[in-house]
């Protein structure tokens, strides 16, 4: 391989590579929100109460959001490869006994915590694998396309969920998961691809050996928590608009259940629209600031400028969606505003962090991962007691203050992102 070429793999199989992993990572969100059309129908089959079957939801999420920070930290030192192959059998063997053993209130919590253990780092490994076969210059926009998995995964997972939400075909929803192109695909066709594999001579920084005080060092890492935290934020508030779409079309502009279902197409369309957009965009301005410079790289804070932009908007388009529901004005305007922003603002997050911490790339994205599902739980839990208190315009004025007020810690990294970078890269040096 020559000295200035970033990867082995031909682009033809970066490409291949980067939509294997896509596919994963739309199959392990899928898997939390195939379940949900479901949820009354197990109170029946398993004769047991909406509380249990709702805590199994919790369950699942809880497992999610915390297990891929250890496999992405084993990944980034020993490899991709061995972490895809152990948690893909996971997911295969409790999806199968799921599909297949008699319903029970434990089994059904018990291989629930071990499908979400299964799929749950699929996401934080493909980010990791993303910026291993991919050079700075490329990778917004293949972050963005890799990104389209997480963020319509848990969009399309109602629409399908809800073709076998019946008493006879309930089973077929963890038999479409066992057979999915996640669990038969990724795991035969994604090379190893870690350092460790694929550099022998100590040319590049060895991944950091998995220890407890290195996960801690990469949960205090300041940029990412800054980051990691601006982000959960952000879709904490977009939670809880996905969270009372269906009590908002359903009750106020009288929507069936099937149509409902399908208006979560419209923030997954934006979704698309502004994960391609956006990661070419910040591709062009990368590649022009070498080509100005003669051919020197811009620093990861480079990547943070478009993000003041979209929360300002995304801010405005929560506090547009609140008023406008309750006002009864047409609500679709305010969504795909604050839809297209927080597309923008994972793709750009994703992008800085792979690049401000390279040997650690998937523990960051992991770390990401788990503060926005923290921050989805939580206003899961909480959106119905602040409606009530407040109603849905103050509600989301609330949301977009908290976004606004992130742009704050969004300038500090901006300014000091450097410095913190250079002092774990001191503290990494042997």
């Amino acid at each position: 391989m020559p000295p200035h070429q970033y990867t082995a793999f031909t682009p033809a199989r970066q490409m291949f590579i980067v939509l294997i992993v896509t596919a994963a990572g739309f199959f392990s969100p899928l898997t939390g929100a195939v379940y949900l059309p479901s949820l009354i129908l197990f109170e029946k089959i398993f004769k047991t109460s909406s509380v249990v079957i709702n805590a199994s939801v919790s369950v699942y999420w809880a497992v999610f959001g915390i297990a891929p920070m250890f496999g992405a930290t084993l990944s980034d030192y020993g490899g991709r490869k061995t972490i895809y192959v152990a948690s893909l059998a996971v997911f295969l063997v409790s999806n199968a006994l799921l599909a297949a053993i008699p319903p029970t209130v434990g089994g059904l919590f018990t291989l629930r915590v071990f499908q979400a253990l299964g799929s749950s780092m699929v996401t934080s490994i493909g980010a990791g694998t993303v910026a291993d076969v991919t050079e700075p210059a490329k990778r917004a926009s293949r972050l963005g396309l890799f990104l389209l998995g997480p963020q319509l995964g848990p969009l399309l997972g109602p629409l399908i969920g809800g073709q076998f939400s019946h008493e006879s075909t309930w089973r077929w929803i963890f038999g479409f998961l066992y057979g999915s192109v996640y669990a038969n695909q990724s795991w035969l066709v994604t090379p190893h691809l870690r350092q460790k594999q694929v550099v022998e001579d100590g040319k590049y920084p060895k991944p950091p050996k998995p220890t407890p005080a290195g996960l801690f060092r990469v949960l205090l890492f300041v940029p990412n928590c800054v980051v990691s935290i601006s982000s959960a934020l952000n879709f904490a508030g977009l939670s809880g608009m996905y969270i009372v779409f269906p009590k908002v079309w359903q009750t106020m502009y009288g929507f069936s259940g099937s149509e409902t279902g399908y208006a979560y197409l419209a923030p997954g369309v934006v979704l698309t629209i502004a994960s391609f957009g956006i990661g070419r965009i910040a591709d062009v301005i990368y590649r022009r600031y070498k080509a100005k410079n003669d051919g020197r790289s811009p620093p990861p804070e480079k990547r943070l400028d478009m993000l003041f932009y979209a929360y300002i908007i995304t801010a405005l388009g929560k506090a547009m969606f609140g008023w406008f529901v309750a006002r009864h004005y047409h609500a679709s305007a305010g969504l795909v505003a604050a839809a297209i922003c927080t597309g923008m603002i994972m793709v750009l997050s994703t992008s800085y962090q792979t690049e401000c911490m390279p040997t650690s790339a998937a523990s960051l994205v992991a770390l990401s991962g788990m503060l926005r599902n923290i921050g989805a739980a939580i206003a899961a839990a909480i959106m119905d007691a602040i409606l009530n208190a407040m109603g849905y315009g103050w509600c989301f004025t609330g949301l977009a203050v908290l976004d606004l007020a992130c742009i704050s810690g969004l300038l500090f990294i901006r300014a000091r992102g450097y410095v913190y970078r250079e002092q774990m890269s001191a503290k990494m040096q042997p």
